[in-house]
């Protein structure tokens, strides 16, 4: 009798674990989620300034990915416009994409594929003005074959994890002519996206990529709206105290962000909000005032990194910033 009771009792415990297995592997049931973490603006500000101050040997170039989610039926269920630029700068755009997230029941994952536009001018920040995708179709859409993504949910439920198949993605380069060879690794959760794109040419000889194999380590940002003034005689001393309005110019309704994202405050100055980690492990956000001919900081301020509003006044300079909900 108690063989009996155990044979049984292994065979329940197998099938409990087949049934959890097959659970914690059903793509359809996990893409809600993954949209709703990949779905946002990420920067990697935070890095690059972290290997700034440790003098890293290779360092990351600052990037900031918009993943924007659209409505696309003719494509797709679950499509996002996609839009990177580097260094801060909303203007140095150096990718425009269109993402489509289907369940791949046979790899057990998310897939994604990645939509090219033979026309990105027409498209730019579509982000801003979705109606600019508007007429969009497959057949007028480019998909390298091989450069799927496939993501899959860790077993603690925390992290999604994406690869491409090893070889598989492979690109003409439109500067060199040359066949490329395409491998992308990257993490998502619902705070940050790491990225790591590497590619070899055909002979295996490294064209682009960090050389450390390091991703790049992007935070989800948060959106601020703020203010700005300044003396208009250029002083930065601290006579504005009891100067009249009229000595003072200012400006309203400006956006950024808390990843490094700055505006500019008069063709000297500008302001910066930036979420930091010092050496020592305290993690804090900061308002800074930057001169726009160095890039030094001639001031700033702090709060705790979860701060939703922050401000500062030097007298002749004011800044302040709240959390756009």
């Amino acid at each position: 009798m108690k063989r009996v009771m155990k044979k049984i009792f292994l065979i329940l415990s197998v099938l409990m674990l087949f049934a959890l297995s097959a659970a914690a592997q059903n793509p359809a049931k996990e893409m809600p989620l993954m949209m709703k973490w990949f779905e946002g603006r990420f920067d990697n500000y935070a890095q690059t300034f972290e290997e700034k101050e440790s003098k890293a040997e290779f360092p990351h170039e600052r990037i900031h990915s918009i993943f924007t989610r659209v409505n696309l039926p003719a494509i797709g269920e679950n499509v996002f416009y996609v839009q990177q630029f580097m260094d801060g700068d909303e203007a140095k755009i150096y990718r425009q994409r269109l993402y489509v997230f289907t369940a791949n029941k046979k790899e057990k994952a998310i897939e994604l594929k990645i939509y090219t536009f033979s026309d990105e001018k027409a498209v730019m920040n579509a982000h801003l003005d979705n109606s600019k995708l508007n007429g969009l179709t497959l057949e007028k859409l480019d998909s390298p074959k091989g450069c799927e993504v496939y993501w899959r949910l860790n077993k603690a439920g925390d992290k999604f994890e994406g690869s491409m198949k090893k070889d598989a993605c492979k690109v003409v380069s439109k500067r060199s002519g040359k066949t490329l060879i395409i491998t992308d690794d990257l993490f998502l959760t619902k705070d940050e996206i790491w990225i790591n794109d590497q590619a070899k040419d055909e002979q295996g000889n490294y064209v682009f990529g960090n050389k450390a194999n390091i991703h790049h380590k992007l935070k989800r940002v948060r959106m601020f709206e703020g203010w700005t003034a300044i003396l208009k005689n250029g002083s930065t001393e601290m006579t504005g105290q009891d100067a009249p309005a009229e000595d003072w110019t200012g400006q309203r309704d400006l956006m950024t962000y808390d990843q490094g994202g700055t505006v500019k405050i008069n063709d000297r100055f500008s302001a910066q909000l930036a979420q930091l980690t010092y050496r020592n492990g305290t993690k804090v956000m900061t308002l800074k005032i930057i001169e726009n001919s160095t890039g030094k900081t001639v001031a700033y301020t702090w709060s705790n990194p979860d701060a939703t509003r922050i401000g500062i006044n030097l007298r002749w300079v004011q800044a302040g910033f709240t959390l756009k909900k």
